[in-house]
This record gives C-alpha cells, sequence and structure tokens, in this order.
C-alpha cells in the first residue's frame, strides 16, 4: 500500500501537466504493475497460499501479478491475481490497459483470501484469476484451474443458466440493459480488449452466460 500512498500523497502536489509530473506518473506506474514467480511472492509459504494438483500443473507454470486499477470510489488500489505464465505478459498488458480507461475494479485479491472459495469470492465482487477448481457444472476442471481464466467483478456480472445466478447476490445485475459502473457488455472497451489478445468472453455463450468470464 505504500505506493498507493505515495501516488496519492503526490496527486495533491505535484502539477500532472508538465514534463516532470507526467514523469513521475510514469514511474509510480511502472513499479505498479509487475510479474513476479510464485516463489519470489510467497517464498516457502508458497503451498500455503496456492493449492494445486502438481500432476496437472506445477508451481512453475503460474505467475503472481501485481497492477494498480481503479476502485469503485475512483481512488487508485493495488491488485493482484495469478494467472498462467503463458499468458502472463498479455495479462499485464490487458490490465494496463484497463488502467489506462479507468475502468473500475471494486476488488482484486487472489482467492486463497476466500479460502479457495469461488462462491464467496464472487460475492464480494472479487475479480480473480487462477482457482484449482471444476466448472461450475462440474465434471472437468476449469480454465481457472489452468490460470487461463480471468473472472471481472463478477457479481456485477453473474453467471446465468437455467434460472441459476451465481454469485445469488447478483440477481439485480441479470438486466444488462442498465447503465451500472464494471458492468461488461458485447462490444464494450473492456470486451474490446480481451478480444484483441484473443480471449473469448462468456456473455457470447449460447447455452449459458458468464458475464465476468474471459478465457484463453
Amino acid at each position: 500500500m505504500w505506493l498507493i500512498a505515495i501516488y496519492q500523497m503526490l496527486f495533491s502536489v505535484v502539477n500532472w501537466s508538465t514534463s516532470m509530473g507526467q514523469e513521475i506518473v510514469e514511474e509510480i506506474e511502472m513499479q505498479g504493475f509487475k510479474i513476479m514467480t510464485l516463489q519470489e511472492r510467497y517464498g516457502d509459504e508458497v503451498k500455503q497460499w496456492v493449492y494445486l494438483d502438481e500432476s496437472v500443473l506445477g508451481y512453475d507454470d503460474l505467475r503472481y501479478l501485481s497492477v494498480l486499477h481503479f476502485g469503485f470510489d475512483g481512488y487508485i488500489y493495488e491488485g493482484e491475481i495469478i494467472v498462467n505464465q503463458k499468458v502472463a505478459d498479455e495479462v499485464l498488458s490487458i490490465f494496463k490497459e484497463l488502467y489506462g480507461m479507468r475502468y473500475p475494479i471494486e476488488k482484486m485479491k487472489v482467492i486463497s483470501c476466500y479460502g479457495g472459495s469461488d462462491e464467496l469470492s464472487m460475492m464480494d465482487n472479487n475479480s480473480s484469476g487462477f482457482n484449482f477448481r471444476e466448472i461450475t457444472d462440474g465434471g472437468k476442471l476449469s480454465k481457472h484451474a489452468l490460470g487461463l481464466a480471468i473472472d471481472l467483478n463478477p457479481r456485477i456480472n453473474p453467471y446465468i443458466k437455467s434460472g441459476t445466478v451465481l454469485p445469488s447476490n447478483g440477481v439485480s445485475f441479470v438486466d444488462r440493459n442498465q447503465c451500472i459502473q464494471g458492468m461488461i457488455k458485447q462490444g464494450d472497451c473492456v470486451y474490446q480488449i480481451f478480444k484483441r489478445y484473443g480471449w473469448t468472453w462468456g456473455g457470447d455463450w449460447t447455452s449459458l452466460k458468464d458475464y465476468q468470464h474471459f478465457e484463453k
């Protein structure tokens, strides 16, 4: 949080329109977006923070990303997400673009902060990536289990299938004609950014709608 504290302090005293002001902003933002191995982030406690089946995926296959994002209150926050190392660079670029367009993300914590519970994470409107679990209907591993899926503002962008809405406190956001911050719609800027990098959006699916979900 020290980075954000410095940012907010400088924001009140620096003239951002000057070249020096812009250089300060760019330096802070460079520090705010970075990729680390799980070992670098968690050290010997990695297995306490990240659960996976090593017969499917290794700890070296994943990367921890630290990013800056705007909250629903308009302030800047440090977020964190774990993804597959194959997509780490482009995911960092995606979140830089989301930050640049001031797309609001309410919370962005690793799934272990919720005990690995996708339901609790969604109900808290937490945006997340890697989670070693099966798909919602069960039967096979989710793309999240491979670190190849991202859920954004899940309470506002719920999963809908045959009358089931997940999370349960996302029912009021089933109507996609509403204009609500954080809501993702086909063709909007968030949609276009992910599609440009070759990601699929769950809101385009026909058998169900998973408006929070992007995968590769």
